[in-house]
């Protein structure tokens, strides 16, 4: 059989995903301490310093990642944790591996409640950290630290002044990721450059460190005829230290397990295989973390490593070019095949976690790539010249720095060009097995067919991913805690937005609005709508509309309220004219205004064209209707207006038959919604959105009782999250989906 330990770590793999499939790991209890003060005891695992603004000032904070956590508290019994990131005051600094005892306030980290949001509680569970604690005091130090991880510490201390002396403020950040692992000091302009244009994994330590770094101390030992024994062992070393240095990051992790494995085959008398040399060291990965599987990082290091073991030597042999060629050539297509190679196969994890995929991504890794030896190298001689003369550093880094404004002029020139980033958002799972089946099928039986036959069946193989078939319409109501956000997708291409904002939840665009807006693949916005200039219902558009170029979603046109002018406030004057600014037609909606897109139909119920009247009471109103499906959506229309349609809803639905959805108004307040409106409508489905303990105490009981005397079949997105109204066969079929089920 070969490669067996490749086969084993396979089956292994693909246990433990279909494990997690079944019985997914869910997030740890702290038992009601959340939100409390606490002390607890721990073991300093990893500590850094990073930037935070306080008072309109930047400080630096001590953040500490403890595992082996006991936590205090004096109201509930002792509760044991793998793992708390701690942000300390104070200015101490206890050493690693040393035991201690810390006060603070106690938080759980926030669940994602959107599709496409950022798991934070996931992302940091994966990394063995369960709670954070903030302003956090040091009490007490234990005397026995750890003396090796705490020296290593204090030479990436020193490694990363001398960076910072060497190099500019930009580019020290990047060095200091690229060479210590270091990345919380890179600003986000930075990161977001790299990760639009394809090229993140430069700055994670990688293979290629590994290369320079671990190679080069080999043959320096080689060649100063160190005998090999003693060479194997001295470079395996001289890696794992580096690797602790910088973390061991998952790829960090996986390539010191593959050096070693190249430094030990020479002993044994072996021949290196990297596939088997990848499973070993997946294995060991998720035997200590199962949830790695799903994590980014792991999954491209991963994904990688298949495609230059598997899918290259294969692709390879189906392309076309002459046998003979110059050395240069030669290495040139072998860059551009490598680079193609990893880009088809690690395409789903792209897709998966960033919902978008740069075109000109291949080209940039064959350009830049080279340059990385260029960059790291130069680091290295820049801080071995700065240990020893900082002037000298200085100049020793200015090739560097060229080649760090050379990446940054690509970047920048390649997003400005034609259909740089295409977004055809998240996969669904029988995508993905397709697209894996498909691959498979060509690693295996790829040779044997023309070379035409393998690139049609590659080429279906990312379309099978890549298609978005929109089956009926969608309607998703999105958890944006105290506001209003809602996507209607119909079956003809048409993307649209009503509200978006939020009074609990900041940067709700950022993290909450666009994300989604991604993973649909709704790269254009036909329409959004303003019901009215509340900040819980628009703040979250103006990031919208301001963010078009980078976040790469284009608004068509902006709706608002035709209200009379005294009515329309800076609110609305200041959304206008920032949307003008970006290109965005924007447009007034009125009583009696459609809306016709393939079978959808919006029509406009509410205000009165030129109203005069409170910002609630003058929203849009606006009925949907497809096929035997209808909804509607009030915004916080309460009072005159909530009459004024009703009354229109009695002469328009047929007798007997009221609204299927209907988008409750005002967040669920008492003073909207009321039994004459709900008798005129007789909602099938009710929708609240409201944030989980909101201040005002939405939903209000009198509301929900009223709901349900009505016979509603109520959702709240402070408990079901983002909920998904699927509408298929003509609005015969209704489907109801609660991300948090």
């Amino acid at each position: 059989m070969r490669r067996p330990v490749c086969l084993i770590g396979l089956a292994f793999v693909v246990l433990i995903r279909l494990y997690l499939y079944v019985h997914p790991l869910p997030p740890a209890e702290l038992g009601g301490i959340h939100k409390s003060s606490v002390i607890l005891t721990g073991q300093v695992d990893k500590k850094e310093y990073r930037i935070s603004e306080k008072n309109s000032e930047e400080q630096k904070i001590l953040v500490l990642y403890l595992k082996n956590v006991q936590v205090i508290n004096p109201q509930t019994k002792n509760l044991n944790i793998e793992g708390v990131i701690c942000y300390l005051e104070g200015g101490q600094e206890p050493r690693m591996g040393s035991c201690v005892r810390l006060q603070g306030k106690l938080y759980a980290f926030d669940r994602a409640s959107n599709p496409g949001e950022f798991d934070v509680g996931q992302y940091y569970q994966i990394l063995g950290i369960q709670a954070k604690v903030q302003n956090a005091v040091l009490l007490e130090e234990s005397e026995a630290c750890d003396a090796f991880r705490e020296g290593l510490y204090r030479v990436r201390t020193c490694l990363s002044a001398l960076l910072d002396a060497c190099f500019r403020e930009k580019d020290a950040s990047i060095m200091k990721a690229v060479l210590l692992g270091e990345k919380s000091g890179l600003d986000e302009e930075t990161k977001q450059l790299y990760q639009l244009n394809g090229i993140i994994h430069v700055l994670s330590i990688s293979g290629l460190h590994i290369s320079i770094i671990g190679m080069g101390f080999y043959k320096l030992l080689k060649k100063i005829r160190c005998p090999l024994i003693a060479n194997v062992i001295l470079s395996i070393a001289m890696m794992y230290c580096y690797g602790i240095m910088t973390g061991m990051g998952i790829s960090a992790f996986r390539a010191v397990v593959m050096f070693c494995f190249h430094a030990a085959a020479g002993i044994f008398g072996r021949t290196y295989d990297m596939l088997t040399a990848a499973a070993v060291a997946a294995m060991l990965a998720l035997v200590r973390q199962p949830l790695y599987l799903c994590h980014s990082g792991f999954l491209f290091s991963f994904g990688a490593i298949l495609a230059i073991g598997l899918f290259l030597p294969v692709m390879e042999e189906n392309l076309l070019g002459a046998e003979c060629k110059s050395r240069a050539i030669a290495r040139l297509e072998r860059l551009m095949s490598t680079s193609l190679a990893i880009t088809i196969v690690t395409l789903p994890v792209y897709l998966c976690f960033y919902y978008e995929y740069p075109l000109y991504s291949l080209f940039l890794n064959v350009l830049l790539i080279p340059g990385m030896g260029v960059i790291l190298s130069d680091g290295l001689f820049s801080l071995a010249a700065a240990a020893y003369f900082l002037p000298l550093g200085k100049i020793v880094s200015f090739p560097a720095h060229l080649m760090l404004a050379f990446y940054e002029f690509c970047c920048t020139f390649m997003l400005r060009l034609p259909g740089s980033r295409t977004m055809p958002g998240k996969p669904e799972n029988w995508q993905i097995i397709v697209f894996g089946v498909i691959l498979c099928a060509l690693v295996r039986y790829g040779r044997r067919g023309s070379r035409l036959q393998f690139w049609q069946w590659t080429l279906f193989a990312v379309i099978c991913l890549t298609l978005r078939y929109q089956g009926g319409i969608q309607i998703t109501f999105l958890d944006v805690g105290q506001g209003d956000c809602i996507y209607l997708a119909d079956d003809s291409g048409g993307h649209y937005l009503i509200d978006g904002g939020s009074s609990s939840k900041s940067d709700v665009g950022t993290y909450r609005i666009i994300p989604f807006l991604k993973q649909e693949g709704a790269d254009t916005l036909d329409a959004v709508f303003v019901t009215h200039m509340d900040s819980d219902h628009c703040n979250g558009i103006y990031t919208l509309v301001e963010e078009m170029g980078r976040s790469g979603i284009a608004v068509e046109n902006l709706i608002l309220p035709d209200i009379g002018e005294e009515s329309r406030g800076e609110e609305y004057a200041e959304l206008s004219e920032l949307a003008v600014r970006q290109g965005i037609t924007v447009q007034s909606a009125h009583k009696g205004e459609m809306l016709h897109h393939g079978s959808l139909r919006l029509t406009c119920l509410h205000p009165e064209k030129g109203a005069v009247s409170e910002s609630n009471e003058a929203s849009i109103v606006l009925y949907l209707e497809y096929g035997a499906f209808n909804a509607l959506f009030t915004g916080d229309l309460e009072g005159s207006g909530e009459e004024a349609v009703r009354k229109q809803l009695e002469a328009m639905l047929p007798e007997g038959k009221g609204v299927t959805v209907l988008k409750v108004a005002h967040h669920g307040s008492r003073n909207s919604t009321g039994e004459a409106f709900l008798r005129t409508t007789s909602p099938r489905l009710a929708l609240i959105s409201a944030g989980k303990d909101n201040r005002y105490g939405h939903p209000h009981e009198e509301l929900l009782n009223r709901l349900e005397e009505a016979g509603c079949h109520i959702f709240r997105t402070s408990e079901s999250g983002a909920v998904t109204v699927r509408v298929t066969q003509g609005g015969k079929r209704v489907r109801v989906r609660e991300f948090l089920e």
